[in-house]
C-alpha cells in the first residue's frame, strides 16, 4: 500500500501544537511516501481565539526548508487548506497565486459565516440547516476555481448531532460533483471521523459513490492530522473502501497538477 497523506496541520495553524519537523519525522517513522502539509488559511474568519490567518512568510519558508532538508527520505508537499468563504475569493486567489504551492485543499468550514464547531446545532432546523449548507458549497464551486481538491465535502455530519436521511440533498450535491469533476478538482477521503467517534465516512460512502459514478477521478486520501500520532490514520479502511466504490487510483500532486498513482 503507498501511503500519501494529504491533509494535514502544523503549529502554522492556530488549531495544533505539533511543530513541523515532528509531523514529518512522524511521517517518515509510519512510511508515509508523500506529505502534504495543508495549514489552514480561512480569510473573512471572524473567531478572534482561532482567526486562521497564515503567517505566509515564515510557513511558506518552512515548506522551502522542510522540502529540501527531507529530499530522498519522504516526499513534502507544499500545501495549504483554504477555508472558502463567498464574500473572500479574491483575497482567497491571492494567497493561492502568491507562492509555489503544489496543492490546495478547498473546505468548507463555515455556516454564515460560524464555524460549525461553534454553531449553536441544538437551535436548529436540521434538515433546513443541512440544505442551506450543500446550497452554499454549490455557489462556492461554481464561482471559486482555485483549489485542487474539496476537502470533507460532508463535514456538517461531525458536528450536527444526527445523522440524517441525506435523499432530500441529493440532487444539489450531484449537481455540485458534476461541477467539481467539470472543473477538474477533485474529492479527499477524509479519515478524521474516526478520531470524532463519528459513523460517517467525510464525504459519506453515498456521496463518493456518486461522484465515482459520475465519472470522478481525482481522489487524495487524508487524515486530517493535529497531532502525529493520526498521521495516516485508518487509510487501509480508506483505500479498501476507494475500491469497493470502483476508484482505481489516488492522486499524487506536482505544481497542483494531478497524477495518478494506482491503488494496490
Amino acid at each position: 500500500m503507498q501511503i500519501y497523506d494529504y491533509h494535514t496541520h502544523t503549529a502554522f495553524s492556530d488549531d495544533c501544537d505539533a511543530p513541523m519537523e515532528e509531523m514529518i519525522e512522524t511521517a517518515v517513522r509510519k512510511g508515509v511516501e508523500e506529505l502534504a502539509i495543508t495549514d489552514h488559511y480561512d480569510p473573512g474568519y471572524e473567531d478572534p481565539e482561532f482567526p486562521f490567518a497564515l503567517d505566509f512568510e515564515h510557513y511558506q519558508a518552512a515548506l522551502l526548508a522542510a522540502e529540501k532538508k527531507y529530499a530522498g527520505r519522504i516526499r513534502i508537499v507544499k500545501g495549504m487548506e483554504l477555508g472558502i468563504m463567498d464574500d473572500q475569493y479574491e483575497v482567497s486567489r491571492r494567497a493561492v497565486q502568491g507562492f509555489p504551492y503544489d496543492f490546495i485543499i478547498g473546505s468548507f468550514h463555515c455556516l454564515e459565516k460560524r464555524d460549525l464547531f461553534r454553531y449553536d446545532f441544538s437551535q436548529i432546523n436540521g434538515p433546513a440547516t443541512l440544505e442551506k449548507y450543500y446550497v452554499y458549497e454549490n455557489k462556492c464551486v461554481k464561482e471559486f476555481k482555485d483549489y485542487d481538491v474539496a476537502g470533507h465535502l460532508t463535514l456538517i455530519d461531525r458536528y450536527i448531532g444526527k445523522i440524517y436521511d441525506y435523499k432530500p440533498y441529493m440532487e444539489i450535491i450531484e449537481d455540485t460533483l458534476k461541477t467539481i469533476i467539470y472543473d477538474g478538482k477533485g474529492l479527499e477521503i477524509n479519515t478524521s471521523s474516526f478520531k470524532y467517534g463519528t459513523d460517517v465516512w467525510l464525504p459519506r460512502k453515498e456521496v463518493l459513490k456518486l461522484y465515482q459514478e459520475l465519472g470522478g477521478e481525482i481522489l487524495t486520501f487524508g487524515s486530517d492530522s493535529h497531532d502525529p500520532k493520526h498521521l495516516a490514520s485508518h487509510f487501509e479502511e480508506a483505500q479498501a473502501l476507494a475500491k469497493e466504490l470502483g476508484f482505481r487510483y489516488q492522486c499524487a500532486f506536482r505544481q497542483r497538477k494531478p497524477e495518478f498513482r494506482k491503488l494496490i
